[in-house]
């Protein structure tokens, strides 16, 4: 007989009927920080996504990027990897580009106890894209106008990534460097990236 505790905890709640009125946890960005964005080759850095497909999409439109390359590796590239293995023709259709805000962000923290704050715990940034989606259009609509979200790579934890949303950003983010992950200049970067997550290149 199957324990129905086995399939605990379930999905993640949806937003709390009185998240407009509660205060958020921010975590600020200061202006000009670095940030890393990996992107198909064909596109232009500043892609904004509407598709639903992102874990925190909103119909408004979605950027994401991370604090460090390997997050924005291992968000990307890393997470369609079979065998932990990556073509050279992979990488040759995106580029890591480096992007900064000409002013500070203010983004909803939920790395830690920002969940706790929220009632939201793990298993919003790990579950379902619906219910993530649903607190991220809520989160959008909040007095407060937050740029977007913080939150931990479900991939690698260790590493800290961003959404932010078109309607507050698309008009303060600047591209300031692009890479081709094949390039000479990219090699020494690219290997401590491989080298991080024991990736082999084919």
């Amino acid at each position: 007989m199957t324990n129905p505790t086995n399939n605990l905890p379930g999905l993640h709640p949806p937003p709390p009927s009185d998240l407009l009125s509660r205060e958020l946890p921010l975590k600020i960005i200061e202006a000009e920080t670095i940030l890393y964005r990996v992107h198909q080759a064909r596109y232009e850095p500043i892609y904004f996504s509407y598709s639903g497909g992102g874990r925190l999409d909103v119909p408004e439109g979605v950027i994401y990027l991370a604090m460090d390359e390997w997050g924005a590796f291992r968000e990307t590239i890393g997470r369609f990897t079979k065998y932990r293995l990556i073509s050279r023709e992979e990488l040759s259709k995106r580029r890591l580009s480096e992007v900064i805000s000409e002013r500070a962000l203010s983004l909803v923290d939920l790395t830690a106890n920002g969940l706790t704050l929220l009632d939201a715990d793990a298993r919003l940034l790990t579950g379902s894209y619906d219910i993530a989606q649903q607190w991220s259009s809520a989160l959008q609509k909040h007095p407060s106008k937050p740029d977007g979200i913080y939150y931990r790579s479900r991939h690698d934890p260790s590493r800290f990534c961003l959404a932010l949303y078109q309607i507050r950003t698309s008009s303060i983010l600047t591209v300031i460097n692009t890479y081709d992950f094949l390039s000479d200049e990219y090699t020494n970067r690219l290997g401590r990236i491989l080298d991080e997550y024991q990736y082999g290149l084919t």
